[in-house]
Parts: structure tokens; C-alpha cells; sequence
């Protein structure tokens, strides 16, 4: 071995431990993997790369990560598993070499239009004895094409992306799981009241469309989503007299109703995961002029999830039957809604309201879609709180 080949070598090794730290570091999944990619371009001089991941659910194979100038064009491009180079890589946990694509018969074409893949280098991911991804290399910058060496270094770079990808997989499944549980949890809560069955989701949809309007990112979505859903968690703690009480509430019941906010409060911030929640639930009940529970908040002193599940919450309570007094009609709950804005409620969640109420968007239906595209993004981001 000669002094440049040991220098490769090195700088190979220094590359790995470098994405290991970076692994043991951050959870930003995408930040370390299109890390992994430019140094895989650097070491095989390659034009451009990406990561795919299997989709065992679906047998097929999308991008993780994809990088240069056609990426925005093909990001959300799936290939069936077996199907082309990629997805025979995939099917027999085979690397493969492609010196020209156009000769291979396998090869189904570029779906990008300005792009012209002549090479391909493709090196199965593989954990715990089987495929989930695909790291690829296009069109080498030098005329000999990849090397023997090249495929030994993306094989050495592939067992670090794949254990990074298995990580994020195992955590997105754990994360979806959590959701689960604390809905089932909730909703196991509201059944204790007959006459508010599907407040929670209403109200979760409600949210969503609400924040989505507003511009939240998807992590704040997120924690909205969670936060509506565990609004009314303290009221496990309220005695079936009060919370099944077939008429208004008289002055002291009123005060215990009010407690759960600060009893729901304190049972989210008992679990670490869920305590960026508490503002949520202990304030969605504050009043911009002060005069809401349990700590008299007012104007931005009350966090804007917890405004935003406030006209949630006034909405489909105003539109819910109970006992003691019939729903509203939709129109006049919204007018209520806007008769009370800037005393009660947030100007700036009650202008979303109106833009979606007006457009016949604020529904339970249109929320419903708009939280599966949040799941799909999430599991496909893996982002985290």
C-alpha cells in the first residue's frame, strides 16, 4: 500500500468516526445522513447521491434523502421493490456497479428532465439481516468510472447509514406508538361523559386546521396535535356528580370543574415527553382580558396553542348538545366566536377561524386529512420535540 493509498484509508476511517459522533449527537436524522452523502461524493467523485428506504408496508422504495439540482423534481418519486437497479439492489441485497445504465435492461429511465444518469453505484442497507434501504451513487466525475474501491468504501459508509436509518425507523415506530397510547388514554377519559362523545377529535381537528393556518411548522403541529388531545385529561379527576350533572353547574361544582386544568397539568407534566404540553393544558381555558382560569393570563402571556385550542374548544362546545341545552347551528356558534374576539378569544386564531369557516374548510373532515399529512410528513422526517 503506498503513502496516498494509506492516506485514503485514513481519511476513510476519520470519515466513519466523524458520523458516528455526529450520530451519538443529534437526532436530526436528515442532517447526519446528507452529511454521509457528501462525504460518499467526496470519496468516489461522484456527481450526486441518495439514500432510499424501503417501505416494507407498501414494497416499495422511496427517497430518504436525495441531493443535487433534480432532487425537488423526483423527492417524493417511490419505485417498486425489484423494479430497475435500485429496486433489484433492494430485492437481492446485492451492490452493483452500472457502468452505463443505458446497456443494463433493468434500467427504466430518469425522472427528472434535466438530468441524464450514465453510472450507477448502488449499495444495499442492511439491519439485522435485512434490506431497508438503498445507498446510491450517480454518473463518477472521472472518465474510469467508480472503482472496486468505491464500492468498498460506500459498503463501509452503508453500515453507518443503516444503523443511523434503523435507529430513526425504530423511533418513529415508538414515537407513533406513544401517540397511540396517550389517545387511547384520553379517549378512555371523555367516555366517562356520554354527552361529549368525540369532543376530543373534534377538537384535535379543530386545532390542526387552526395552526396549520397560522403557519405552525410541522413539530408544532405536532405538539398541538397532543396537546388538544390531552386538554381535558384532568378531568378524570372530577367526581361523576359534577361531570355528569344534567343541568348548569351552581358556583362551588363550577370551581371544581375549573380544577381540571391544574390537575390535568399536573398529570402531563409528571411524564418528561410530554411536558412542552403543560401550557397547553393548563391555559386553554385563559381569556385575553384576564378574566379566564386557572391563573387569570392575559393577552400573549397566554401561549398561542393554548388559544388556539381555546376557540377549538368554544366551537365544538357551542355546536355540542347537552342535557340542559340544545347545539348551536354552526353560524351562530361563529358568530358568537367573533362577537367575543379580543375579550375572550385571539384575534389572530379567530382570523383563521373566519378565513376557514368562510371557505367551508372548518370541518372535521377536512382536519382529519390534514392530521394523516402530518403523520406521513413526521414518519417521513422523523422529527422530534
Amino acid at each position: 500500500m503506498d503513502a496516498r493509498e494509506l492516506e485514503l484509508r485514513l481519511a476513510e476511517q476519520e470519515t466513519l468516526l466523524e458520523l458516528g459522533r455526529a450520530l451519538a449527537e443529534t437526532l436530526d436524522l436528515r442532517r447526519v445522513l446528507t452529511l454521509a452523502l457528501e462525504k460518499a461524493e467526496q470519496f468516489c467523485a461522484a456527481e450526486t447521491s441518495s439514500i432510499w428506504e424501503l417501505d416494507e408496508t407498501r414494497g416499495e422504495l422511496f427517497f430518504r434523502v436525495v441531493r443535487g439540482r433534480a432532487a425537488p423534481e423526483i423527492q417524493d418519486l417511490r419505485i417498486r421493490l425489484g423494479e430497475g437497479i435500485v429496486g433489484s439492489v433492494a430485492s437481492t441485497a446485492r451492490a452493483e456497479v452500472i457502468a452505463d445504465v443505458t446497456s443494463d435492461p433493468r434500467w427504466i429511465g430518469d425522472a427528472a428532465r434535466d438530468f441524464d444518469t450514465r453510472a450507477i453505484l448502488a449499495v444495499p442497507l442492511i439491519s439485522r439481516g435485512r434490506v431497508i434501504g438503498v445507498l446510491q451513487l450517480l454518473n463518477p466525475l472521472e472518465s474510469e468510472g467508480f472503482s472496486d474501491d468505491d464500492l468498498r468504501r460506500m459498503q463501509l459508509f452503508a453500515g453507518s447509514v443503516a444503523h443511523a436509518l434503523e435507529n430513526a425507523r425504530l423511533y418513529a415506530r415508538l414515537q407513533r406508538t406513544f401517540v397511540e397510547t396517550v389517545t387511547a388514554f384520553a379517549d378512555a377519559v371523555e367516555r366517562r361523559d356520554p354527552y361529549t362523545g368525540g369532543h376530543l377529535h373534534r377538537v384535535v381537528a379543530y386545532s390542526l386546521l387552526l395552526g396549520h393556518d397560522l403557519n405552525l411548522a410541522d413539530a408544532e403541529l405536532e405538539r398541538l396535535r397532543l396537546g388538544a388531545t390531552l386538554h381535558d385529561i384532568g378531568k378524570i379527576g372530577i367526581p361523576d356528580g359534577v361531570l355528569l350533572k344534567p343541568g348548569p353547574l351552581d358556583p362551588p361544582e363550577a370551581e371544581i370543574m375549573r380544577r381540571h386544568t391544574v390537575d390535568g397539568a399536573a398529570i402531563v407534566a409528571r411524564i418528561e415527553s410530554l411536558r412542552p404540553l403543560v401550557p397547553i393544558v393548563r391555559s386553554h381555558h385563559e381569556r385575553l382580558d384576564g378574566n379566564g382560569y386557572p391563573d387569570g393570563l392575559t393577552a400573549e402571556r397566554i401561549p398561542l396553542p393554548a388559544r388556539i385550542v381555546a376557540v377549538a374548544d368554544t366551537f365544538d362546545a357551542m355546536t355540542t348538545s347537552r342535557p340542559y341545552r340544545r347545539a348551536l347551528v354552526a353560524e351562530t356558534a361563529a358568530a358568537e366566536i367573533r362577537r367575543v374576539t379580543g375579550s375572550h378569544l385571539c384575534p389572530d386564531v379567530v382570523g383563521a377561524f373566519n378565513r376557514l369557516y368562510d371557505s367551508g374548510r372548518f370541518t372535521t373532515e377536512e382536519g382529519a386529512k390534514l392530521a394523516d399529512s402530518l403523520s406521513a410528513r413526521l414518519d417521513r422526517e422523523y422529527n422530534h420535540w
